[in-house]
């Protein structure tokens, strides 16, 4: 009887100490949880930060675009740089389509300048389509908008006010909207509104 309690003791504290072994090593993974919870990535920038770099390397597509001149000059005999109205007209019909927007949902920073050519007939502008030299994107997303434009440009019909029979090249630029990169937002107190202001009634005069 005496050797069989003994040997319960024994088995309850070999219990017992297994036990805190398992929780002092739980203790201890749970601290290390905690610890790589807390880091933080060294790699990681604010968003006005990353804001600045997306507008930076926008700009530097645009700025690095070639020129219309150089397009038309490249292209060859034929081929001239066409009218401020003729861009700012294609410019303004490009502007009322989805297709920038198609590029958008792609990639919300998407920023680039684009070659149109136009063939002016005797009978006008008989011919608008995406000139792949001279344009420029930020990403591939620019391809959706390239595409858009092509299918958009046939129903564009200018008359012969933009210039005598020619190619002509001119370019347009969609700039990256910066507001659609998350800002860090800071909540705006609710105004409070006075209290109406009841006027008491002016005494009655007696007669």
């Amino acid at each position: 009887m005496r050797l069989n309690r003994l040997n319960r003791l024994n088995h309850l504290e070999h219990v017992l100490l297994c036990s805190l072994f398992a929780l002092a090593a739980c203790g201890g993974d749970k601290s290390k949880d905690d610890a790589n919870s807390k880091a933080v990535n060294p790699n990681a920038i604010s968003p006005d930060e990353y804001r600045k770099r997306q507008q930076a390397f926008a700009d530097s597509v645009l700025n690095t675009a070639k020129p219309a001149s150089k397009v038309a000059e490249q292209l060859g005999k034929g081929y001239a740089v066409g009218s401020v109205a003729l861009r700012d007209t294609i410019a303004s019909l490009a502007q009322n389509t989805n297709c920038f927007k198609t590029g958008r949902d792609t990639d919300p920073y998407l920023a680039g300048t684009v070659s149109i050519f136009a063939h002016m007939a005797v009978i006008g502008v008989d011919l608008i389509q995406v000139q792949q030299s001279g344009t420029k994107w930020t990403s591939a997303a620019g391809d959706l908008v390239n595409a858009c434009l092509d299918t958009e440009a046939k129903k564009w019909k200018l008359d012969m006010r933009y210039g005598k029979p020619a190619a002509y090249i001119v370019q347009i630029q969609f700039r990256s909207d910066t507001s659609m990169i998350p800002k860090q937002t800071t909540a705006v107190p609710k105004p409070t509104t006075a209290a109406p202001v009841t006027k008491k009634p002016a005494p009655s005069k007696k007669p």
